[in-house]
């Protein structure tokens, strides 16, 4: 499943928040330019299933990640 906006990442880090350990992969986008640009983060709990979070989709907020 795909993650392209607050409301989804928001609920998804809730649920996630409730498991012992959580696993997470981020990918970077280096072509053509100076510094790293986050492009996607993946995100399991330890039965699965795996959600792709779009970090570069139009106005959303990856604050309730970092909570």
């Amino acid at each position: 499943m795909i993650i392209s906006d607050t409301p989804a990442l928001a609920a998804l880090c809730d649920d996630l928040a409730n498991h012992p350990f959580i696993t997470i992969d981020t990918e970077f986008l280096r072509d053509k330019t100076y510094y790293p640009q986050l492009c996607l983060v993946q995100l399991s709990g330890p039965e699965g299933p795996a959600y792709a979070v779009d970090p570069l989709a139009r106005n959303i907020d990856l604050g309730p990640l970092f909570k």
